[in-house]
């Protein structure tokens, strides 16, 4: 069996966090992004869990493009695009990105 959303660290503790990967990765919220960036960055556990599932993502890159889309319902083309994509969120939300990134056309 391949990996699931369960393994993101925070994902058994904290409903919230599930609610954000279901949530602000669907194909009709994901160019909304910008409107948790407050909530990552304010320094409740929430957001502690939230940066530490994302570095959790991009450091290990344990989900393959169909395992992306069970949980999200997104379609990126490539695991690089996907994880591409997370960086970008990562840098936007924790980083010096000023502006919130645009996913990929599915």
């Amino acid at each position: 069996m391949g990996w699931t959303a369960w393994e993101i660290p925070g994902w058994h503790d904290d409903e919230r966090l599930r609610e954000f990967y279901k949530n602000a990765f669907h194909p009709e919220l994901i160019d909304d992004i910008e409107m948790y960036r407050d909530a990552a960055r304010d320094g409740s556990p929430y957001a502690v869990r939230l940066r530490a599932s994302l570095e959790y993502l991009l450091e290990q890159r344990p989900a393959s493009v169909k395992e992306w889309w069970s949980l999200s319902r997104y379609s990126f083309q490539s695991e690089d695009e996907l994880y591409g994509f997370l960086a970008d969120v990562h840098a936007y939300f924790y980083g010096d990105r000023v502006e919130p990134p645009i996913a990929p056309a599915p």
